[in-house]
């Protein structure tokens, strides 16, 4: 299975052919626009050159334009638009000239978008996020205390690379937490709340995906079987065009699954979908866990890397050798 790919614009895309590309975004589990949630118990105050002048330096430096309706200087970086609309709804709309997409007839910047949210915080949304926050045990508190948020999305980016995507968010990201600090910070793809201060070091230290990818862990209730029957999955790489992983097993050390599960998922977000069905990986030299492209075990619907530990702790199933089989025989 490929990495995730798009060629095309998506206004010269025809009724059906929009259908299918939704179709197939849902099935791998692609997020087209990647949102962040920037969460507050008072109400924030943005400072609007602070603000720009903090995305220029995340993402590019260059001179701003003096007039909306001026035409990007050559080398432009940043080009903020509308600032009346900005003054009247808080949405705030960033062009971004280092970040091009291309498009069947030119290339156009990448944008990012600021805006307050406009319904309630309600900490149920959050659930399933507080209850993988371990890294994080005060998630749950301060996410009730909170009352306010602002929205921070992409636009028209989901044709870049998927390193570079996820950049130029968390550069945006940067800024917003520099001018005006949270209280929470929620990554909508990965389900995962991070503690804003500990995201700003980590996007300062180049952990990109810090937000971007939680490491899940379930416990799979079946007392029948005698064994402790757990999963363990990633969940946030397929939003961004490449597999997550996912690990169906028996009786292993969680914590050690869990490290070996995160850094296929890191490997894979450097070097896209390189490993093939059947392929090996191990977290030794001794160990080689066979991998296979399935759909997750766990919601949401996405693409992951199945990994295989061995007959003696592998609980799921993989199909390589009957599809291989099947391949000989026709």
């Amino acid at each position: 299975m490929k990495e995730k790919e798009y060629e095309l614009d998506d206004e010269q895309l025809t009724t059906d052919e929009a259908s299918s590309l939704e179709e197939e975004d849902a099935r791998f589990g692609f997020n087209r626009i990647y949102m962040i949630e920037l969460l507050y118990k008072n109400k924030p105050e943005l400072s609007e050159s602070v603000l720009y002048d903090k995305i220029v330096q995340y993402t590019g430096k260059t001179d701003r334009p003096q007039q909306e309706d001026e035409q990007p200087e050559e080398g432009l970086a940043v080009w903020k638009a509308n600032e009346e609309e900005s003054a009247q709804t808080g949405m705030r709309l960033f062009f971004h000239f280092n970040y091009m997409v291309k498009l069947k007839d030119g290339e156009i910047p990448a944008q990012t978008c600021i805006m307050p949210a406009d319904k309630k915080i309600e900490p149920e949304a959050y659930t399933t996020a507080i209850q993988q926050a371990w890294h994080w045990q005060e998630a749950g508190e301060t996410v009730e205390q909170c009352r306010y948020s602002l929205l921070l999305h992409d636009f028209l980016a989901a044709q870049l690379p998927h390193e570079q995507r996820l950049q130029l968010i968390n550069g945006v990201l940067r800024a917003v937490l520099e001018t005006a600090p949270c209280d929470a910070v929620y990554f909508r793809a990965s389900d995962k709340l991070v503690q804003p201060d500990a995201c700003l070091a980590a996007i300062a230290e180049g952990e990109a995906l810090y937000g971007a990818m939680s490491v899940r862990f379930y416990n799979v209730e079946r007392p029948e079987i005698g064994r402790s029957e757990m999963l363990m999955d990633t969940l946030g790489l397929a939003a961004l065009g490449v597999p997550d992983v996912q690990c169906h097993y028996y009786d292993m050390e969680p914590n050690d699954v869990a490290s070996f599960v995160g850094d296929i998922g890191y490997y894979l977000f450097h070097n896209g979908d390189i490993i093939g069905d059947g392929e090996t990986v191990g977290p030794t030299e001794n160990e080689k866990w066979l991998c296979e492209h399935q759909y997750a075990l766990a919601a949401p619907q996405r693409v992951v890397l199945d990994l295989n530990p061995g007959p003696d702790y592998y609980a799921g199933r993989q199909h390589h050798e009957e599809r291989q089989q099947a391949g000989e025989q026709e």
